[in-house]
């Protein structure tokens, strides 16, 4: 007979007290393993934003959530990770941003050299995938004690928050998944563990579940709710590492409570950039400022990547119908464009030096692209590039794995003339023109009765173009995070022209080119970056005065800083005789079009003008009249530094007043408000206001309001007179200046005071 005392973990025997093995968990508490293990990997996967693309994210998640749903299967683990293992081959397949076309058929090439050539276009994707996989593989069977379950749960935690601490990530909303995922987990684990131990207990337990589940749901509320109340402080204790550095003199930078990355009103962070899916859009974002790439160019211009001729009612899509990519001719040119046979073009060439390890799927460019110089990978081999006339897409070595760290491009770009305004906007009739014109059956009929009213007075097709772009930019306001809740069209366009009514340029540029084909004009939708941020001073472009800030528009031949806060979407119209012309409907956005070429203005001369040199015959000064007493010279040059420093003293608004006028009289009124700005920028920061490099204006002057809570109303009227001149979308006046730098002179001397 045998007498077993499970609570102990042991049994007696007849031979004598031998451990009892304890059973197997419940197979409900290794499927919640399996799950919540992927909800902490999927978490602390966030600390790779600025490292992966969209789509790595988008089939790692993939990956993971199917994973998960198949540890609920009640079948023998074996075969649930088979099924897993051709789930992950299966969303590679689908999700990966491959061409299949390229691959060549198994039957020309053979198998083996075939599932080669496939891993070589799926690289990275198929590594990353796989290696998550194994991951959560590995710890959804190790998960299952809860001293394991307390350490994995901390290793997260310890990922993300030095992460969130010393990158300009937002990961809070990560922090809380876990934190709560691991709460769930170890509730879990013990009733478990009393399943185990007790399990008629628990199976009269299930009778009432109530009583299982209110427990859990209040302790869970609990915590959580008083973490949402905390207030947010600064950290009471510094790292060592930060300590030791600021001992020895070195600044470490971080991001503790600064950051501004993730508003109230988002749900995730999402951040400015070159997108990769353009199927769906909408939603807000947050600007990034971090440096994508340099281009050295002999004009400014626009950087475009790609162009999408299908809309959904969504989004953008590029129709397969149109395309037909080929291998470009590196280094050659690709010889007269018969669509521009008439116009007057300008050639502008320019030199990419990307800033960041990012793969992009296109080659960006100035339109449009005559030639292309090979760019080289790390080993000096020349990297092929299929191009897509139809579309004027540059696609990089499609089966490569490096994107180019350098290359260059000459593109052509058409004048605006007077005839190009008088030209038709149509192009060869058939299949092609159709898909510029189309628009969904399912666009409420507001759309097109809105596009004929605004283009009723046009009398050219570039007129209804131009009245087009000047409704939407003069009409709705710019702003990165559009009200979503006025959203109740299932039409992209619809909804921002009739019901949010404010946006960035995704939703200016394509209600533009919806507009433009309601009106009956051709019209693709663009995406890229806008120019950037050139090196000339603007000091010195303010001393040229409106003279040199035109002559810098016309030419713009400088090297820009591209951000991702400078990704860009706009809108190009097809024109009779001159090809594509790109329109610029967004709030504070202008298209620097090339201009005709004119003769350079002579430059002025640095050296200076030589003086007269003095006439040797003349006599010495203290021949040419009486002796001054030395001590009465002295005694009189004093008094007049004396009564100078007082009138300077007494008159000291006065004369910085006549000073900064004198310095502003050749800037316009936008000019002169950003001038102004960057003075109370630096004013600020003479009293302990930095703004740091990644910050918006908005973001800085509310990290101001709290340091400084008695200036709040004063910052608060600044930054909305900056907001309405830079988004209102009309020029600024000269008052409107005026009104600006008096603020900010009132506010830089309140920035003395203490309070």
């Amino acid at each position: 007979m045998l007498e077993a005392e499970p609570t102990r973990g042991r049994m007696r025997t007849s031979r004598g007290w031998e451990r009892l093995q304890p059973p197997a968990r419940a197979r409900w508490f290794l499927a919640l393993s399996g799950v919540l293990t992927a909800v902490m990997i999927a978490s602390s996967l966030s600390v790779l934003e600025e490292l992966w693309w969209e789509e790595t994210y988008t089939i790692v998640y993939a990956v993971l959530g199917v994973a998960a749903l198949l540890e609920l299967l009640p079948v023998r683990r074996l075969l649930r990770l088979v099924l897993q293992a051709v789930a992950v081959a299966v969303i590679l397949v689908q999700l990966a941003p491959v061409d299949w076309s390229l691959l060549p058929r198994p039957a020309e090439i053979g198998l083996g050299e075939s599932v080669r050539a496939a891993a070589t276009l799926l690289h990275p994707f198929w590594e990353i995938a796989l290696a998550v996989w194994a991951v959560h593989a590995m710890f959804a069977a190790w998960n299952r004690a809860r001293i394991r379950i307390v350490g994995f749960t901390t290793v997260n935690l310890l990922v993300l928050a030095i992460s969130d601490s010393f990158t300009p990530i937002y990961l809070w909303d990560s922090v809380a998944i876990v934190v709560f995922a691991g709460l769930v987990w170890l509730i879990a684990e013990h009733y478990a563990g009393f399943q185990q131990r007790h399990p008629v207990s628990w199976r009269r337990l299930l009778r009432y579940p109530l009583q299982l589940l209110l427990p859990i749901v209040l302790v869970l509320s609990l915590v959580m709710a008083a973490g949402l109340a905390a207030p947010e402080i600064p950290p009471l204790l510094k790292d060592p590492y930060t300590a030791w550095q600021e001992s020895r003199g070195v600044a470490v930078q971080n991001f503790v409570g600064d950051k501004g990355i993730a508003p109230a009103s988002s749900k995730k962070s999402a951040k400015s950039g070159y997108s990769r899916d353009d199927s769906k859009l909408g939603g807000g974002f947050n600007f990034d400022y971090s440096p994508v790439m340099e281009v050295s160019s002999t004009h400014k211009s626009y950087w475009r990547g790609e162009t999408k001729d299908y809309y959904s009612g969504e989004g953008w899509k590029a129709s397969e119908a149109i395309s037909s990519p080929f291998e470009l001719p590196l280094g050659t040119d690709l010889g007269d464009r018969p669509d521009i046979a008439g116009a007057e073009t300008v050639m502008v060439d320019q030199t990419f030096t990307m800033l960041r390890k990012d793969k992009f799927p296109v080659l960006l460019a100035a339109p449009s692209v005559r030639s292309l110089k090979p760019p080289e990978r790390e080993d000096g081999s020349r990297m092929r590039v299929l191009y897509d006339s139809r579309t004027e897409k540059l696609m990089p070595d499609p089966g490569g794995n490096a994107y180019p760290s350098s290359y260059t491009i000459r593109s052509e770009q058409v004048v605006l003339s007077e005839e190009l305004k008088a030209a038709p906007a149509i192009m060869e009739t058939g299949m092609i023109s159709d898909y510029y014109r189309q628009v969904p059956s399912k666009t409420p009929s507001r759309v097109a009765d809105l596009a004929r009213e605004i283009t009723a007075g046009a009398a050219t097709d570039y007129d209804k173009a131009k009245a087009i772009e000047t409704y939407l930019s003069t009409t709705f306001p710019y702003t990165n995070e559009p009200d979503l809740t006025k959203k109740k069209s299932a039409d992209f366009v619809d909804s921002f022209l009739f019901e949010i009514q404010e946006g960035y340029c995704d939703y200016f540029s394509s209600a533009m080119a919806v507009l433009a084909r309601s009106a009956g004009l051709p019209s693709r939708w663009v995406k890229g970056y806008a120019s950037g941020t050139g090196t000339v001073d603007p000091e010195a472009m303010m001393r040229g005065g409106r003279e040199a800030a035109e002559r810098m528009d016309r030419d713009g031949a400088d090297t820009y800083t591209v951000r991702n806060s400078d990704a860009h979407s706009w809108v190009e119209i097809y024109f009779e005789g001159y090809g594509w012309i790109p329109f610029e409907p967004t709030p504070g956005f202008a298209f620097p079009y090339a201009s005709a070429a004119a003769e350079a203005a002579p430059e002025p001369s640095l050296a200076p003008e030589p003086s007269a040199a003095p006439d040797a015959t003349e006599a010495p000064a203290e021949a040419a009249g009486p002796l001054v007493p030395r001590w009465l010279g002295w005694t009189g040059l004093g008094l007049f530094a004396a009564a100078a420093a007082a009138l300077a003293f007494l008159r000291r608004d006065w004369l910085a007043a006549r000073w900064r006028g004198y310095r502003t009289r050749s800037l316009t009124a936008e000019q002169r408000i950003v001038w102004e700005t960057e003075r109370l920028i630096r004013s600020a920061r003479r009293h302990g206001l930095a703004k740091a490099e990644h910050e918006t204006l908005r973001e800085a002057v509310e990290r101001w309001s709290g340091q400084r809570r008695f200036l709040k109303q004063e910052l608060g009227e600044v930054l909305g007179l900056f907001e309405r001149t830079k988004y209102g979308g009309r020029p600024a006046t000269r008052e409107e200046a005026d009104s600006y730098a008096a603020k900010v002179r009132e506010l830089s001397g309140r920035l003395r005071s203490p309070g």
